[in-house]
């Protein structure tokens, strides 16, 4: 039964191959940019006056530049690209063949960042057409969750979820094992890639591990409102140095995604 669904699922891979790794790509670049505009903010933050900005109000920033909209709807448009191959991963799984555990919790983790993403691509599309974002928008899916039956244990799994991907990406970040995957040939371009890679994946999962613990609390207390986005915890950080660190980081792992938007090797089954 099992060979029978994995064949199926390779089967089904084998049909969409030919759009798979371009909108991947695609939604890496995309991925890359928000971070970008997230660890960029941050940074003029704890170099100067103003404050942190999470990843909505960063792409809410790009309304007061010219032709900020259409590169709203670009985004938009790219981050369903990387909805979409999270889906892939999630439900068909092409990079892995095992099935322990660890694949599993990582393909729930997949469709997981796949609904975040998609939350992040309609708030960029109703940017980009002059609307308002529609409140806090990690609040948003935790407070559309709560309302599902389970609810409370619902957010409270994702919660531990978040939180132990960042303990992942910090483990990644201190192994150095960020470049899987990656197909850059040279010896400079690699260690260039590793060094930005650790650094990014680092910053990402000092990030993670707060916004994780205040979804679960979330869930434990019933309370969208007491869940943190990218963005608020980052203002617990304060100004300064600590928080320039940081964005700096974060800043590093957009570039890292768009080092996997072109030298990324995207798995398909044979």
């Amino acid at each position: 039964m099992d060979t029978s669904i994995g064949g199926n699922g390779r089967a089904a891979l084998n049909e969409v191959a030919s759009w798979v790794p371009p909108v991947a790509r695609i939604g890496y670049a995309a991925k890359g940019i928000v971070y970008g505009l997230v660890g960029g903010i941050a940074v003029k933050a704890g170099l100067a006056a103003g404050g942190p900005s999470g990843t909505q109000e960063s792409l809410a920033s790009l309304t007061d530049e010219q032709g900020g909209r259409i590169m709203l709807m670009a985004i938009a448009v790219g981050l369903l690209c990387h909805v979409a191959w999270r889906f892939v991963q999630a439900l068909l799984d092409p990079e892995h063949v095992d099935s322990g555990a660890k694949r599993v919790a990582m393909r729930l983790f997949y469709a997981l960042s796949g609904v975040i993403y998609a939350s992040l691509a309609v708030t960029a599309w109703q940017l980009s057409r002059g609307e308002g974002a529609g409140g806090d928008g990690q609040q948003v899916w935790v407070a559309r969750l709560l309302d599902q039956p389970m609810g409370a244990w619902l957010v409270m799994a994702a919660g531990l979820g978040v939180a132990g991907y960042g303990i992942h990406q910090l483990v990644k970040a201190a192994k150095g094992d960020v470049n899987k995957r990656m197909g850059a040939s040279g010896g400079h371009t690699s260690r260039g890639l590793t060094l930005v890679g650790r650094i990014g994946t680092a910053a990402r999962g000092l990030v993670l591990l707060p916004v994780g613990w205040f979804t679960f609390r979330a869930g434990r207390l019933y309370s969208a409102e007491a869940a943190a986005d990218t963005g608020e915890v980052l203002h617990m950080l304060g100004g300064g140095t600590l928080l320039a660190l940081v964005g700096l980081g974060l800043l590093a792992y957009g570039v890292h995604q768009f080092a996997k938007a072109i030298y990324r090797r995207i798995e398909q089954p044979g």
